[in-house]
């Protein structure tokens, strides 16, 4: 036989909340109010003590244990007052003699005049009261539903009844059949007691009542004298901080002996009923979180190969490869089996954008990034309980964890993951509630540099340097960036007319595409001329400064002011002679009437000579005599010019003058005449 599960020395079951034993244990209601974990308790598991904020939420007319719970529904009003729960509790111990899992429970009520018939749900899944009169959550095979009752009529004696809800066929295990309804007037245990209900044990009499000889498996027991409370309570009789009799009610129950199986639960709920009935009508509840079996997520943030820094809350850059890491762990027995997935959604969000003031997600969640999953079945070792997934897809249970792989590179801006374990149907622990966290992804810098480039070329660079005017220029733009991210965009080229970009601007070549690979990018100006850049100066400065527009994931950023100087070009001067022979004919002063001056033409022979030899460079003919100033002039005219142009050399020119007479005068020719012509070297300037 095993120990009855008031003597196992883990809680007092005695009829108060008091600590009657110090220190603990046996803990009691009283030192797990007080601190619970922390103040010398020893649960695995507390609800607390949960104030029912009366008449608030009862049931909703004609709801019974019998019906499915999406069938319940629940309002604010008001029950008989002996129905009206003011508080409810339960813990989770486990025997560490045998591993056992036990429950203890327990209520108190407004009023202690008539008959205390209450019941105290154990669920699997996680079951809530919502806000629009609905109960969330499904039955499971393995709900436990542990009937107290006391009965304040003559000849009336106490019951305690624990059944388990197996459905009505579709929700039964393999070989077990469910419950269509009771199975005769006196069910015993392993019997249908009644529509998807199964009696796994009962007591009725004294031996319902703890620490009074009954089954060892259950008991349940109530205050038959005023008892002091140790939370805040007010009876219906006006008695404060203290418990009329019997309005003080706990119990307890060997799980693992009555239940055999995963003895995981979600969900606690206290209620009050009409009768003994199992078709009795629910009257009052409590309802709380109970994880006997949790199941609980953290997550960390990394980078590549750092398994050890968290990201989380902190800035990285665009283009840092990152993946999640969740820490999944469970509470519940050794070599319980773990079936589910754990899902990581991206987010361009904050967590305030996905999660309400619940914790739960928002209505409806943005678009998600990207989504991933991984299946995780894993055992229970007793020891850490706890299993490890990444969001690129390797648990803790695989070979090459952790993993240097990264399944994100964010861009710039809030990037949030969300993630959750999502247990597998009839799983014998729970989905575990989301978990969101959150980074800044900021953009990256680039750096960029340029170079001045004469004509279509693209060497040498040559700012900082002095040029002629004249030549086209053309601005070369390299944009750099980083984490294996080629920026986009465009640059805009300012040309400006001194050496710093912040004078006159002389040209704008806007909107210039980026192209390139890797992280390097480029893009060039149009051309600009210098023709007429200068005026009376010899010199003028000019500049550029390129400015890169920034993409996505870099900021805008603008590469050093470049300048050069444009100067003007550098001429020679050397001197040549132009050379042009006349002839003067005069006559012989004669006076006499039809004689006269001379008139006809002279002919010139002009030799590159000293001597009138050689061959003549030209000859001219037929150059007529000319009165000039009273003079008769024969004169070459500019087309007739012979010019010298032999530098740091002497050059000789001779002319040959032949008047060819008229009829009057006799032709003459003049003596040779010679010419020398001595040019300096050409001179440049500096």
């Amino acid at each position: 036989m095993s120990v009855p599960v008031e003597d196992l020395g883990l809680f007092e079951l005695d009829g108060n909340a008091l600590q009657d034993v110090m220190p603990p244990p046996p803990d009691d209601w009283q030192t797990l109010y007080n601190g619970g974990l922390n103040n010398g308790g020893s649960p695995e598991v507390f609800t607390g003590v949960n104030p029912d904020a009366a008449p608030v939420t009862i049931f909703d007319g004609g709801k019974k244990d019998i019906q499915p719970i999406g069938d319940w529904s629940h309002k604010n009003g008001s029950v008989p007052d002996k129905d009206d729960i003011t508080n409810a509790y339960a813990a989770s111990y486990t025997d560490s003699a045998t591993g056992d899992r036990i429950l203890y429970f327990g209520a108190d009520r407004f009023s202690n005049v008539g008959d205390a018939f209450m019941g105290f749900w154990f669920f699997k899944d996680e079951v809530k009261a919502e806000d629009d009169g609905s109960f969330s959550g499904n039955h499971q095979l393995g709900d436990t539903l542990v009937l107290v009752n006391f009965p304040q009529a003559n000849n009336a004696v106490p019951l305690i009844q624990v059944v388990e809800w197996v459905g009505n066929g579709e929700f039964s295990g393999a070989g077990e059949p469910g419950c269509s309804k009771a199975a005769n007037n006196n069910p015993q245990p392993g019997q249908c007691i009644a529509k998807n209900l199964r009696l796994i044990a009962g007591e009725s009499g004294d031996g319902a009542i703890c620490n009074n000889g009954g089954i060892d498996e259950a008991c349940a027991i109530t205050n038959e004298v005023t008892e002091t409370s140790p939370w805040p309570y007010t009876a219906k009789n006006g008695l404060v901080g203290a418990f009329p009799f019997e309005s003080f009610f706990e119990g307890g129950i060997n799980l693992t002996q009555l239940i055999p199986g995963d003895s995981c639960f979600a969900s606690f709920m206290a209620e009050t009923r009409s009768s003994s009935s199992f078709t009795a009508t629910l009257k009052d509840f409590v309802l709380d979180s109970f994880p006997v079996c949790s199941t609980n997520i953290s997550t960390a943030i990394h980078s590549g190969a750092d398994h050890v820094t968290d990201l989380q809350g902190g800035n990285i850059s665009a283009g840092t490869g990152i993946h999640d890491l969740a820490t999944v762990s469970f509470s519940g027995p050794t070599g319980l089996q773990v079936l589910g997935t754990v899902t990581f959604d991206t987010y361009a969000a904050t967590c305030l954008d996905l999660l309400d003031t619940n914790g739960d997600p928002v209505d409806p969640l943005p678009d998600a990034l990207a989504n991933y999953s991984t299946a995780v079945d894993y055992t229970l070792d007793g020891t850490t309980n706890s299993v490890q997934v990444e969001s690129n897809g390797l648990t803790s249970e695989d070979a090459g964890f952790p993993s240097d792989t990264d399944s994100d590179s964010p861009n710039p801006g809030a990037f949030a993951y969300l993630v959750r374990f999502v247990a597998a149907a009839n799983s014998p622990v729970p989905s575990s509630a989301y978990h969101c966290e959150e980074l800044f992804v900021e953009t990256l810098t680039p750096t960029v540099a340029t170079e001045i480039h004469e004509g279509t070329g693209h060497s040498p660079d040559i700012q900082d340097t002095i040029q002629a005017v004249g030549i086209s220029l053309h601005d070369l733009a390299k944009v750099t960036g980083g984490n294996n991210l080629l920026p986009t965009g465009t640059v805009t080229f300012v040309f400006y007319d001194n050496a710093t970009c912040d004078g006159t601007v002389l040209a704008t070549h806007s909107s210039k595409v980026l192209s390139g690979s890797g992280v390097l990018a480029t893009t060039e100006s149009d051309d600009y001329s210098t023709v007429g850049y200068l005026s009376t100066a010899n010199t003028r400065d000019l500049s550029i400064r390129a400015s890169y527009s920034g993409d996505t994931n870099y900021a805008p950023a603008q590469a050093p002011c470049e300048d050069l100087t444009i100067a003007k070009r550098n001429p020679s001067i050397e001197t040549h002679v132009i050379l042009l022979d006349q002839a003067k004919v005069e006559g012989d002063g004669n006076t006499i009437i039809g004689v006269g001056e001379p008139s006809g033409v002279v002919d010139f022979t002009v030799y590159g000579t000293n001597n009138c030899t050689g061959t003549a460079l030209k000859t001219i003919t037929g150059v007529s005599l000319v009165d000039i100033s009273g003079e008769l002039i024969a004169r070459l005219l500019s087309t007739d010019e012979v010019i010298v142009k032999a530098l740091n050399a002497t050059s000789h020119v001779s002319y040959l003058a032949a008047y060819q007479g008229d009829n009057n005068y006799k032709a003459v020719t003049h003596g040779c005449e010679v010419v020398s012509v001595t040019l300096p070297a050409k001179t440049t300037a500096q």
